[in-house]
């Protein structure tokens, strides 16, 4: 395999939104609406720094993202690193590249530096001791050992920056995306970041696709360069080629005192000039609008030919030419194709198919080996670390997590109170639950708190992910999404179950609340069953979210009806009989039920048969679905390109 990126008419055509509240339409095609990129052919060679220069909305940061499996392609195909551009190597691609962005956003601030790059390392499936050593030999080549113990949020801009590019390059990337990395930094800073991205391209034979708008940024780093204006990349050359290409249409505007019609036709005379108007006449003195051919060695023969006509130049204001006047200047007004500025270099590798743009199968089939692609202790490992990051982050707020256990008791307490103002006169009604309605509430509003957690949690993560910066930095790494929703919920059920046990703890010990007769196994089972079934309706709800970013009508229907209908505060029973009929469609009846059962009146498994058997078909049903419509609302979300949208 001879090229980093070999890309073939990819094209991004955004959808019109259209849909509710003007968002784009779910699962809609992506027929017509924005053109961003426009059947751009490019190929990238092994080891080679390529620039990729143009004006704000060009398209770059599309094509980077397309490249980097973050948004979908319309059509056309492309080659990463040996590998087609398509879902079943999106994984094995992210294992092989970096990416830099100038988004300072993309770090958990309330971590330690170290505690940042440790996260991303292990999601990149680097062991501990592995992580360890890469961030050890990162520091020393960046410079960072003065941060790494410090918080991320109070790190300078520039500090932030070499942060980003040292979590870049954790993985050892043979392919490192910069999407315009220095736009924040000052001219110091932007000078170190260029070094150190020269010294690593270098050391590791790293391939480097840079992206910027600034030229003089590529031309210092670039060997060879792009130039994209409209969605399609126009022409590529040598930085020198370039340069003069756009100079050659630099602008000025004169003021000249004593201007004439014959001083404009000697200066249209001049091989210097290209073009000349007269933007304003005074009755002194005229503003003369100049096209040049080379600004700095031109216009000091214009000023000369001014003064030898009479004329006098009082000021000159000079204005680089725009992109498109530059580009639309080419010969017959086409673009330059890019492929044809790239050397061949041998012959193509060619598939069984013959189609020259696919990968060479040994180069797919060493991927396919890579110990980077994932295995169960990779997953299991990666949750560890989204658990130790949550809880790190969580108990920094000490305050709020103090508070939140010490609101449990004055919960408990009015519930107390209001147990003992209904007294004896609601024991009929809980006869079956042992006729205590203390107990019976409490039950009740330490478990509906697991569905709080489901409902909200899934939906929160990536909402959370997508406002902090953090979520394409996450995808861009080789964890699947669903093993990064899911991994992130985890704290939240555990909080939950500390609530829970603690809301008993706090019943039993201070109120005198009777759990005596508890069937603790029971109780978990149906805890269990109650987890998966509700974690398919927030799973649900979390796609709602990818699409629509605000407003699920999951949260809306299941949030706003269980504390009516699902036997939180009081039993099913005293409801209207369509009411309680109504409430036989929520989950969380039949957990509760079962749940007070159990722990309650003691009551065994073959007991509450019933209660399980009707929770292990809502379980069955919903999570599958959850995670159904979750891929196929993260599959909308690249093919419109909202992925980290909010």
């Amino acid at each position: 395999m001879r090229y980093a990126i070999d890309a073939h008419d990819l094209t991004k055509r955004f959808p019109t939104p259209g849909g509710l509240a003007g968002l784009p339409l779910p699962l809609s095609t992506g027929d017509g609406g924005t053109l961003a990129v426009d059947h751009v052919t490019i190929r990238i060679r092994q080891g080679e720094i390529f620039g990729l220069v143009g004006p704000n909305g060009a398209g770059k940061t599309t094509l980077v993202k397309m490249l980097a499996t973050l948004i979908q392609p319309t059509s056309g195909k492309a080659v990463v690193n040996g590998l087609a551009l398509s879902s079943d190597n999106e994984q094995l691609i992210k294992a092989s590249i970096g990416l830099v962005t100038g988004n300072e956003r993309s770090f958990y601030p309330r971590l330690s530096c170290r505690e940042n790059l440790r996260f991303f390392a292990g999601l990149h499936n680097l062991s501990p001791r592995g992580a360890e050593r890469r961030i050890g030999e990162l520091s020393d080549t960046l410079g960072l050992d003065d941060v790494l113990g410090q918080r991320f949020d109070r790190c300078s801009t520039g500090m932030k920056h070499r942060l980003s590019l040292a979590r870049s390059l954790l993985n050892g990337p043979r392919l490192l995306f910069l999407d315009e990395p220095t736009r924040s930094l000052d001219p110091l800073a932007a000078a170190r970041f260029r070094h150190a991205i020269r010294t690593l391209a270098d050391r590791d034979s790293c391939s480097v696709f840079l992206v910027t708008h600034d030229l003089d940024e590529a031309v210092e780093l670039c060997p060879r360069v792009g130039v994209m204006v409209g969605g399609r990349v126009r022409i590529t050359e040598s930085p020198e080629k370039l340069r003069q290409r756009i100079q050659a249409r630099e602008r000025c505007r004169l003021h000249i005192r004593g201007f004439t019609p014959q001083m404009a036709t000697t200066l249209l005379a001049l091989d210097e000039v290209l073009d000349l108007s007269e933007e304003d006449a005074g009755a002194c003195t005229a503003t003369v609008g100049l096209a040049l051919r080379d600004g700095e060695n031109g216009l000091p023969r214009v000023i000369r030919t001014v003064m030898g006509a009479g004329g006098d130049v009082n000021a000159v204001d000079l204005e680089a030419a725009s992109w498109e006047d530059t580009f639309d200047a080419l010969p017959d007004g086409r673009p330059v194709a890019s492929s044809q500025s790239v050397p061949e270099s041998g012959p193509r590798v060619e598939s069984p198919e013959g189609d020259p743009h696919w990968p060479d199968p040994s180069e797919k089939k060493r991927a396919r080996q890579d110990p980077a692609t994932g295995s169960p202790l990779h997953t299991i490992r990666k949750s560890l670390l989204f658990l130790g990051r949550d809880f790190r982050m969580e108990v920094s707020y000490r305050l709020s997590f103090l508070l939140q256990l010490l609101g449990i008791l004055f919960s408990s307490a009015s519930f107390y109170f209001v147990a003992q103002l209904l007294g004896e006169s609601a024991a009929p009604q809980l006869s079956r639950y042992g006729g205590d309605y203390f107990s019976f509430v409490l039950i009740g509003i330490a478990f509906v708190g697991y569905q709080g957690v489901a409902l909200y949690t899934f939906s929160r993560v990536i909402r959370s992910a997508q406002t902090q910066g953090t979520l394409e930095a996450l995808l861009v790494t080789p964890t699947p999404l669903p093993t990064i929703l899911l991994s992130s919920s985890l704290w939240s059920f555990i909080f939950a179950s500390l609530r829970v046990v603690t809301y008993l703890l706090v019943g039993a010990l201070v109120f005198s609340a009777d759990l005596g007769q508890a069937n603790v196994v029971a109780g978990l089972v149906v805890l269990l069953l109650t987890i998966a079934t509700l974690s398919g309706i927030g799973i649900l709800s979390a796609s709602f979210i990818m699409v629509f970013k605000r407003g699920s009508p999951v949260n809306f229907v299941i949030g706003s009806l269980s504390s009516l209908l699902g036997g939180v505060y009081y039993p099913v029973e005293v409801l209207p009989g369509w009411l309680q009929t109504l409430a036989r469609f929520f989950p969380l009846t039949y957990s509760l039920e079962a749940m007070r059962r159990a722990l309650l009146a003691g009551e065994s498994l073959a007991a509450l048969a019933r209660e399980v058997t009707i929770l292990t078909a809502f379980a069955v049903a919903l999570l599958p679905l959850g995670l159904i419509a979750f891929r196929l609302a993260v599959r909308q979300a690249k093919r419109d390109g909202s992925l980290a949208h909010f």
